[in-house]
């Protein structure tokens, strides 16, 4: 059995918190004359609330005698609630999980269960405990859902969940659930190794998280009755209320990709309100997005603003994911026992608060944070994205061979695609660009033809990508040359070449995929790159979801991959990869 990380409390801390309870010892926290919502009851209540351990000792309307170590807020004319809780976090959007954390916890989220899939695509076998332990460690709480296979099918498929890394990692309390599984039919086929996967998960009592856009209600009940407890790709009130006749859990998502809740907030109301089995996420978000927007204070403002009673929001971002994921008596709530994670708000429409605690420590204040983190070891922890020297010449990115007509891919919108096919001659119609996607150490190459992106651009390389590659496009064979072999010396990253010259970069040397660099930061580098873009007719909301998601090969319809041009629908090659060593 792997290390596992304590999450819960020790003997110790419980006489601590019953002594002070008991009034026979000073609480290390007092917070006085607010206004307490208990998601339990519904309510809201005047009171104090009394911390010592790090968790919630007593709540109530006793007075506590100060010790002199004792912090005490004044929270008169406030209203005070519990620290937001995202069900279903992806903190590696081009930005590190503390990062991510470093930003959201000054805006009230203080625990996160979070995706493990770049530790899983690019960590070190042998390191990847030691990181989910490290960041377990952190002031924002980091819970983890394990990731049973990849976005997109790659070279080393057959190595990326082993079940001994899997029973390891299953067995840590800090793991909650196995997930989401993004290649549904494989569950709904009853494909043996998914299932035996997921039995690793359900015989320890962990949950197991769903990834099915678009599927039919008797489909639903099949994966509900394979294990499968949740889902977050409800898009309208209907696929929601669908989703919990089904016995799923349902995560109500409103983000940078999918601001859903005005068309989900409908099946939030009357006695559904009140199931428990509604959450709220954003499903991730970007660097932009979190500088504009916020996190789940934006996500709760925004239930409150489609119609979703405010208690009821709270408790989806709060009690409701805490039940779920079996740390009801850990987080989610304001009541002894609970760890001492609150937001102090100047009233409950309002969720972006002025005082954040966590673990019984005041970490933000006005938007500012106060608590320390560690430098973290990220490049340790992740791979390299190659070792090599090779670098691609010119002749990687020629048309030579392709057919005529050319199937194709088409952009719908930021994300979604569609099969075009392009007639060419050898030379590109207005609006088409080549779309070449290519093994970092030369090994093959997926070749096709792209519309819909921008009208004009010489060369763009990016290893930010759901797949084992780097994504370029362009419309000159030169610049995407210069582009990805810049990309290559970055270690990874965002690259645009025209006429010979760099024009942007953006490295990403934590495994091609992530930067060390501040969340506003990457969100002003990624502004002038998408403003770079938006100038040569790139014409799609968000620049980042789109690298990330060509290779996706669960989302529809049609994605370059490693196993060439795929049509998920089909589930078929449309374009051979072409191996050249």
């Amino acid at each position: 059995m792997g290390a596992v990380k304590r999450t819960f409390r020790t003997l110790d801390q419980t006489r601590t918190l019953m002594a002070v309870a008991r009034g026979e010892a000073p609480p290390e926290m007092l917070i006085t004359g607010g206004t307490i919502l208990n998601v339990y009851s519904g309510e809201s209540l005047p009171g104090t609330v009394a911390v010592a351990a790090g968790r919630i000792a007593y709540v109530g309307g006793r007075t506590f005698e100060s010790g002199s170590a004792t912090t005490t807020i004044d929270a008169r004319d406030r209203v005070i609630v519990p620290g937001y809780v995202d069900p279903h976090a992806h903190p590696h959007a081009l930005y590190t999980p503390d990062q991510m954390a470093r930003t959201v916890l000054p805006l009230g989220t203080t625990t996160v269960v979070a995706d493990t899939l770049p530790l899983l695509m690019l960590g070190h076998r042998d390191r990847i405990e030691e990181a989910l332990t490290a960041l377990a460690d952190l002031p924002l709480r980091y819970f983890w859902f394990i990731r049973l296979h990849g976005q997109a099918h790659g070279p080393e498929e057959a190595a990326f969940m082993t079940d001994d890394l899997l029973e390891r990692l299953m067995d840590r309390e800090d793991v909650r659930s196995a997930g989401e599984l993004t290649r549904w039919p494989r569950v709904y086929a009853g494909d043996p190794t998914v299932l035996r996967q997921m039995a690793v998960a359900l015989t320890r009592g962990r949950r197991v998280e769903g990834h099915a856009p678009g599927v039919s209600a008797d489909r639903l009940q099949v994966l509900a009755a394979a294990g499968v407890s949740s889902e977050h790709e409800a898009m309208t009130a209907d696929q929601a209320l669908t989703r919990l006749r089904a016995g799923f859990y349902v995560m109500l998502r409103h983000g940078g990709l999918r601001p859903d809740l005005p068309a989900l907030a409908a099946v939030a109301t009357g006695p559904r309100a009140a199931s428990g089995r509604l959450m709220l996420t954003p499903d991730g978000a970007s660097p932009a997005f979190l500088r504009a927007h916020g996190y789940m204070d934006h996500v709760l403002e925004n239930a409150m603003r489609a119609g979703i009673d405010p208690v009821a929001s709270y408790q989806m971002a709060s009690m409701n994911p805490a039940a779920y994921y079996g740390l009801d008596e850990e987080i989610g709530g304001i009541a002894p026992g609970r760890r001492a994670d609150l937001a102090i708000l100047e009233r409950l429409e309002q969720p972006r608060p002025e005082v954040v605690i966590a673990g019984g420590k005041v970490v933000a204040m006005a938007g500012r944070l106060l608590a320390e983190f560690p430098t973290l070891p990220w490049d340790t922890w992740l791979r390299p994205l190659a070792r090599g020297t090779w670098r691609p010449d010119p002749s990687f990115f020629t048309l030579d061979s392709l057919p005529h007509p050319t199937p194709g891919v088409h952009m719908e919108n930021a994300v979604i695609t569609a099969r075009r096919d392009i007639s060419h001659d050898g030379a590109l119609p207005p609006g088409v660009l080549r779309l070449v996607l290519v093994d970092p150490a030369g090994r093959w190459r997926c070749r096709t033809l792209l519309s819909g992106f921008a009208d004009e651009v010489g060369g763009l390389a990016s290893t930010y990508s759901s797949t084992a590659g780097i994504l370029t496009i362009g419309h000159n064979a030169e610049d995407m040359a210069a582009a990805a072999a810049r990309a290559l010396d970055l270690g990874g990253g965002i690259v645009l070449a025209e006429q010979g010259t760099i024009r942007f970069e953006l490295p990403l040397p934590l495994g091609g995929m992530m930067s060390p660099k501040p969340v506003g930061t990457l969100a002003t580098d990624i502004e002038r790159i998408g403003a770079l873009l938006r100038a040569r007719g790139y014409r799609h909301h968000d620049l980042t979801y789109t690298l990330l998601f060509m290779s996706f090969d669960s989302l529809p319809y049609v994605r370059i991959t490693y196993r060439g041009l795929w049509d998920v629908m089909a589930e078929r090659e449309i374009l051979p990869r072409e191996d050249l060593a």
